[in-house]
């Protein structure tokens, strides 16, 4: 029935293509206008758990604290051998200073001159080279992210004494950076592998107009996906890692599902003696019917992932589904359209010395390999199985975390200036642990209430590995709570500007709540950070005064960690009956499909187990360039379950569609098995070495987050063509026989 109505559909586009091909260029032409405009609308945030604890805390300080909102930056300035104090060093503060001051999009800058004297310690490291001094910006933190690295660059040309650095740190700088490392990425990605795909593309197809059209699939389909995305990005928050993935998932999928339509269009041609509306019709009914199925997986895969709290991750998953979509579409219509009016010069300009026709199905490697196989069908399997199983044990392992500034290449100016300020004012003062305390009826700087926030502050200096608490306490060193009550409350005029500006830093603007920054020892993802906020989490839990939220970017990290692990048990199953029913319903047996969901969790667990051994014991640091950051991304596993499970179904799809074509034929099982991966493997093999190429170039872009989906997708589309459906799909199949097409309550 879908075959009929693709074969009916194929005839109309045969009809009508020149509707069809103009369509598309009226639409690419306004998706590439609004397309070329989405970098500005992405987006680093989204990360945070709507309703968590650490999503609470970081809506109360950006909300009801002075210089802490979103856009709040830290300005770090060092010098190897100069000291703060000197003529020298102060000369450079204030270059700095007038230089950002001058940006339309900053407020106020505040630095170690501004300082009252008996707070000025507190701007500058022990050793006395570095200090550090607070930015506040007047633009929402997606557009402040557009325009730092350029107010970095006319930062770093300011200061004009020999040896000074001068470096803006904060959220918005992390992910303007990020943005820049990204759009290098991709340029590099292409770089690498665009002379490689066309080199593979000419020794599947052989020759030049087959080779080009799955590139012109995939521009198509990718510009229009952004254009899509754009409208997206106005009215919800788009990650940055959105264009990596959809670029990603475009050109490799994209170039995947032509391949097929293309190779089995050219034997279409043959059979139909060179009728190309045929042609057509039949390659839409077959090569279509696998391409829709496969699309669609894709999409149901990734719709599961829609289910996430996480904004930034649906937001990925949303451009790998708008892409897939597009491509699926363009699969459909525009490609069968172009074929219409190529014809029989789809195998023009051939490359010389090779020959465009197959080799014999009874004679070919891949007829032989599959029935090599078939004869010892245990031993390969047991082989394969133990391969794919000791390669999953390091998953045992895998330890998420969610992206910080050790992602960053160690050249780029955060890095930079985060190293100074670790080194100057320790490890953990860039990312401290965030306690917001809050009351609800009462000002906090009532009298009693001060007393219990000293013995609070006092608590949260005894946990260990706690380096130093700062909050309002620590700007009254040697004042009784009493006092400070008078001071914040009958005397405010004894106290300076400056001083209200760093005390508003810790007190909110109605008195109402409070926040104590813990610097610990440690970075924000280590263990360390970790079980320093489950330790405030548990010390605080019973206290009955104040609402109490633990944030920061560890404590973020761990709610989102803590939301995804909750989230894929509900993501897996979703995905295994998912593709349970598009293959029962496609191939129209039951065994098959709890094969190939068998085989898949083998896959995606060996696929675990290398980014364990690569990324986070760090055999790969040295190849990959990506230092010592020691996790896997907290949304990479999730995405790759579904990515991988309906990648992997795709190469399913195409190889037992084609087994079951001759098994319909009347041909035996292990004759349909070798003659059906003879027929699909060039195409399977041409194809996955195309993805692999695609994937891995990323894995060199120099984000690291894109390195391990990029290298994740590599393995597994490397393991999936290999292992999977040449040893184990032959093995398996042999050993199920007849019992591969069975189905219950039919009359097979």
């Amino acid at each position: 029935m879908v075959e009929n109505a693709l074969k009916q559909l194929g005839k109309w586009v045969v009809t009508h293509k020149w509707k069809v091909i103009s369509f598309w260029l009226i639409l690419l032409t306004f998706s590439g206008y609004y397309g070329s405009q989405i970098g500005e609308h992405l987006t680093g945030g989204g990360w945070g758990v709507p309703g968590s604890d650490s999503n609470l805390a970081s809506e109360r300080l950006s909300e009801e604290f002075e210089s802490r909102d979103e856009t709040s930056l830290t300005l770090v300035i060092n010098h190897e051998t100069e000291q703060v104090g000197t003529d020298v060093y102060t000369e450079a503060i204030e270059q700095a200073s007038m230089s950002l001051q001058r940006e339309a999009e900053i407020d106020r800058v505040y630095t170690w001159i501004d300082a009252p004297d008996h707070l000025q310690d507190q701007f500058v490291s022990s050793d006395g080279h570095t200090s550090i001094g607070f930015i506040e910006m007047n633009i929402d933190e997606g557009f402040a992210q557009n325009v730092l690295a350029a107010i970095q660059e006319r930062l770093s040309s300011s200061v004009q004494m020999d040896g000074f650095e001068a470096t803006v740190l904060g959220a918005p700088a992390f992910w303007a950076e990020m943005n820049e490392l990204s759009q290098q990425g991709l340029e590099n990605a292409h770089l690498y592998a665009l002379p490689i795909i066309l080199i593979v593309l000419l020794v599947v197809f052989r020759s030049v107009v087959s080779s080009l059209t799955p590139l012109v699939l995939s521009s198509f389909s990718i510009v229009a996906s952004l254009g899509v995305l754009y409208w997206f990005s106005q009215w919800m928050e788009l990650s940055i890692f959105v264009l990596d993935a959809a670029l990603m998932l475009g050109i490799g999928v994209g170039i995947d599902f032509a391949l097929i339509f293309i190779k089995r269009y050219r034997e279409q041609l043959e059979q139909s003696s060179n009728q190309v509306a045929e042609a057509v019709a039949q390659t839409i009914g077959t090569a279509g019917h696998a391409i829709l199925f496969s699309a669609l997986t894709i999409i149901g895969a990734m719709s599961a992932i829609l289910l996430v709290d996480i904004a930034a991750v649906r937001s990925i998953a949303l451009g790998v589904i708008v892409v897939v979509f597009f491509l699926m579409v363009t699969s459909l219509t525009l490609l069968p359209a172009c074929l219409a009016l190529i014809g029989t010069r789809i195998n023009a300009w051939k490359v010389p010395f090779m020959s465009i026709r197959n080799e014999s199905t009874s004679t070919g490697k891949w007829y032989r390999l599959a029935h090599q196989v078939m004869k010892r069908p245990v031993v390969y399997l047991a082989c394969s199985v133990m391969v794919l199983i000791a390669m999953a044990i390091p998953a045992l392992e895998l330890e998420v975390s969610t992206p910080d500034s050790r992602m960053l290449p160690k050249q780029t100016h955060v890095r930079h200036g985060l190293a100074h300020l670790e080194e100057g004012f320790g490890v953990g003062f860039a990312s401290p642990i965030q306690v917001v305390v809050a009351v609800e009826h009462e000002e906090i700087t009532e009298p009693q209430l001060l007393e219990k926030l000293s013995m609070l502050h006092e608590e949260l200096e005894q946990i260990p590995d706690v380096e130093e608490v700062s909050s309002l306490f620590s700007f009254f060193p040697n004042l009784e709570t009493p006092d400070i009550h008078s001071l914040l409350t009958e005397h405010q005029q004894e106290l300076h500007e400056d001083d209200w500006m760093l005390i508003n830093r810790h007190v909110s603007k109605d008195n109402h709540a409070a926040v104590f920054d813990v610097i610990t020892t440690d970075h924000s993802s280590s263990d360390t950070n970790r079980t320093i906020v489950h330790d405030i989490r548990d010390r605080l839990a019973t206290t009955e005064d104040f609402e109490i939220y633990v944030g920061g970017e560890t404590a973020e990290g761990m709610d989102t960690s803590q939301s995804l692990n909750d989230r894929l048990p509900m993501v897996l199953t979703f995905t295994l009956l998912l593709l349970f029913f598009v293959l029962v319903v496609t191939f129209r047996s039951l065994l098959l499909p709890l094969k190939a969901i068998v085989l898949n969790i083998l896959s995606l667990g060996a696929t675990y187990g290398i980014l364990v051994i690569v990324f986070q014991w760090g055999f790969g640091s040295t190849i990959f360039g990506f230092g010592d950051f020691g996790f896997i991304q907290s949304f990479i596993p999730i995405l790759l379950l579904g990515l991988l499970f309906s990648l992997s179904t795709d190469y399913e799809v195409f190889l037992l569609s084609r087994v079951q074509e001759e098994y319909q034929k009347g041909m035996s099982n292990e004759e349909s098995v070798a003659i059906g991966l003879e027929k699909t493997a060039p195409m399977i093999s041409g194809a996955a070495l195309i993805m692999i190429v695609v994937f891995g170039s990323f894995a060199f872009a120099g984000v690291l987050p894109m390195q391990q989906l990029g290298l994740g997708m590599a393995v597994a589309i490397a393991l999936d063509a290999t292992i999977v459906r040449l040893f184990l799909v032959p093995a398996t199949m042999k050993l199920l026989g007849n019992w591969n097409w069975w189905l219950p309550f039919t009359n097979k």
